[in-house]
């Protein structure tokens, strides 16, 4: 507006109209001010007042007392003229000292909270945080108080000071007000359009994080184990809308923006001054998931400047951005500007190629591979050869899947076909056959016999990273009954024998794992029993030993008690969420969480029983005058190194300070010989120089 315009007869034109837009006042106000004109807004607001007053437009006249005071810092009574301004009204006259007028309340403040307790009407819909939603049942004047029937209390007495500040009114968009009035429509929403209910709620309560939405929305607008597949639903789609911003990080908030972002060129123009390089990458991502239109000269070539300043500017610790600056190229179909793309893609294939694979998300190296194989088909089936065997599953997965579609079918055979032949096949490689099974039978590269074999062997390796997480995937194929009993059907009478031996020896079982998979196998192949049953020496050994250390029976207790009392319960919860998913036949998370129930219930039952047998010592009465439990022994080689070792219970074990279970073959071979005696172990023949009393470090060690 032209302040020129502005003048006495403005203002009193301003007070006659019917309806008064107070923002365009407050606007021309502070406009008088800032062009210092600060005498003729003052003079301007006070007539404007006075004469709103006289003609009994309260609203209008509080708006501008209340700028006059707190913005101006106005000299007068201000409490004497809201006063005067409402002695019409005997309601409103109640409200003005738990408005905090006349304390120490900030007039501003003051201002705004008179006009909320103003608006507060009976049958309104209301959200106080600690007693949730609730509708205002009545208002008393005399004693000041509102009386609400919350949710969560119950009828309740609020003052009108507390209400002020924390009663918060709700309009008919909130979601809870649509809980209340449209709850078939929002039980719709849930299940159909879940996007939508975000949206309400972001504009109910404002930006916040993922973990506060899901807070805000479960148990009271749909239950906890609803929650998943809402958000799942809602991220889909979310995605796509351009007036609402998912942040990368879970802890950042959401919004959701009154319009939709102008994606123009001079949006384009700003990436161009983007320098960080995984900022860029969330541009581009942006771009592909809401469908940005960037068909114009300026898009494109802002979009090629950047991709070129990535895939020249990664640094070389980082060559997954060089990886992905390709990535993002192809997916957008431009070509990166003034780069020697060949040279550069040859250069990715020759370095840090298995760092490049394993950091970039499963769902780009598809694309990368692709990129890679069609520059230079021979160069990546040499290096992926090298890289195979190191890898983890998925990637080795993606890899394979490349090599296949892009007819390298023969070399993948022949890379499987060595790796397997000569023993060098990773836990990846046999996770990757155990899960293809028409193209190994196609191949005719092992049977299913000689690979559960293969695996057996695997599972023993030290392993770490990748490699153990295949391992334990590998390990978990033993506990599906269906096929222990399929792969030990294409075995042998005397295959079957080797294989469950090695399950009941091999290094690469816990106890309960082992004797769950035994359990199996002996439901179906009963005759194998006599593979496990102990000797009668055993059995006598057993008998007469049946204890284990302090700290190993007690860690077992620990064990037992967090299965029965935090892994149980929480894999309830797991099952009843699962459960919520739909059709359980074709439901992997219902079925995995019953697997692992039937897991956890094994393990529990195993672990109570191994307690009710083995007993826990200290082994202070043991005697040195043989080996026993409880006794350490020094051994002389004939080549002139000497070990020692501390032999103690059943589940003792601990490298660095030579503890070993005397359950163990070198265990087994020392017990009962003395000092002197030349005695046959696993490592060959040794000299028992010495049988030693614990030590005080193993001592505190058997104590915890």
């Amino acid at each position: 507006m032209d302040l020129d315009t502005v003048n006495d007869e403005w203002f009193t034109g301003l007070a006659s109209e019917a309806e008064i837009d107070m923002a365009e006042v407050v606007e021309v106000l502070n406009g008088l001010v800032a062009a210092e004109r600060s005498a003729k807004a003052d003079a301007g607001a006070q007539m404007l007042f006075q004469q709103l007053a006289d003609a009994g437009k309260v609203d209008p006249a509080l708006d501008v007392l209340a700028w006059l005071s707190g913005v101006r810092g106005w000299s007068g009574n201000v409490q004497e003229a809201v006063e005067k301004l409402l002695s019409k009204d005997r309601n409103a006259l109640k409200m003005i000292e738990p408005a905090g007028f006349g304390g120490r309340t900030p007039t501003a403040e003051c201002f705004r909270r008179l006009s909320h307790l103003r608006a507060l009407k009976v049958g309104m819909l209301c959200y106080n945080s600690t007693w949730g939603f609730g509708i205002i049942e009545h208002i008393d004047y005399f004693y000041q108080q509102l009386e609400v029937d919350f949710e969560r209390k119950g009828e309740h007495e609020m003052a009108f000071s507390y209400a002020a500040e924390a009663l918060e009114v709700l309009n008919d968009e909130h979601i809870l007000a649509i809980k209340h009035n449209q709850a078939a429509e929002l039980e719709r929403m849930i299940k159909e359009d879940p996007a939508e209910v975000v949206r309400i709620t972001l504009r109910s309560y404002g930006p916040m994080p993922v973990a506060r939405l899901q807070a805000t929305l479960t148990p009271s607008i749909l239950p906890e184990a609803g929650w998943k597949k809402l958000w799942e639903g809602a991220r889909r789609e979310l995605k796509t809308d351009a007036s609402v911003e998912i942040p990368k990080k879970r802890s950042e908030n959401i919004v959701i923006h009154k319009t939709a972002m102008a994606y123009d060129d001079d949006w384009f123009g700003r990436i161009v001054e983007v320098r960080d390089i995984e900022g860029l990458f969330d541009r581009f991502k942006e771009i592909l998931e809401k469908k940005i239109d960037f068909s114009s000269v300026a898009a494109n070539k802002a979009l090629a400047n950047r991709l070129a300043f990535i895939i020249k500017g990664a640094p070389s610790a980082r060559p997954e951005w060089k990886a992905e600056g390709f990535i993002y190229a192809r997916l957008l179909n431009i070509e990166p500007a003034g780069l020697e793309t060949a040279e550069l893609i040859r250069d990715l294939i020759g370095r840090n190629l298995v760092t490049t694979l394993d950091r970039l998300p499963s769902r780009q190296l598809q694309t990368l591979l692709a990129i890679l194989i069609e520059n230079d088909k021979e160069a990546v089936i040499t290096t992926l050869s090298e890289v195979i065997p190191v890898v983890s599953h998925p990637v080795l997965n993606e890899i394979m899947s490349a090599l296949i579609a892009h007819g390298a079918e023969d070399d993948v055979r022949g890379i499987m076909a060595s790796a397997v032949a000569r023993r060098k096949a990773s836990a990846p490689m046999l996770l990757w056959c155990q899960r293809s099974t028409e193209l190994i039978e196609k191949w005719k590269l092992i049977s299913k016999g000689d690979l559960a074999f293969r695996i057996q062997e695997v599972l023993e390796a030290n392993a770490a990273g990748a490699m153990l997480r295949a391992q334990n995937q590998l390990r978990e194929r033993f506990q599906q009954e269906e096929w222990l009993h399929a792969v030990m059907d294409a075995m042998t009478a005397q295959q079957r024998r080797d294989f469950l031996r090695r399950i009941n020896e091999g290094h690469g079982w816990d106890m309960l794992d082992r004797k769950s998979v035994i359990a199996k196998v002996l439901r179906k192949y009963p005759e194998l029993q006599d593979i496990i049953l102990p000797s009668k020496n055993s059995i006598a050994s057993k008998k007469a030993c049946p204890f284990t250390s302090t700290r190993s029976y007690t860690n077992r207790q620990k064990q037992l008690e967090k299965i029965m009392t935090v892994d149980i319960p929480e894999n309830s919860k797991e099952i009843e969420v699962a459960r919520s998913y739909g059709d359980l036949r074709e439901n992997a998370e219902f079925k995995y969480a019953k697997e692992r129930q039937g897991l956890l219930m094994a393990q529990g039952a195993q672990l109570a029983e191994d307690l009710e047998k083995v007993k826990p010592s200290d082994f202070s009465d043991a005697q040195t005058d043989a080996v026993v439990m409880g006794t350490g022994v020094e051994l002389a080689y004939a080549s002139g190194a000497t070990e020692t070792y501390y032999i103690l219970g059943a589940w003792d074990q601990n490298d660095e300070l030579s503890i070993i279970s005397n359950e163990t073959r070198l265990a087994k071979a020392l017990l009962g010989h003395t000092v002197g005696e030349t005695v046959e172990i696993p490592a060959g023949e040794c000299e028992l120089k010495a049988i030693l009393p614990l030590s005080s470090e193993i001592k505190a060690w058997i104590c915890g």
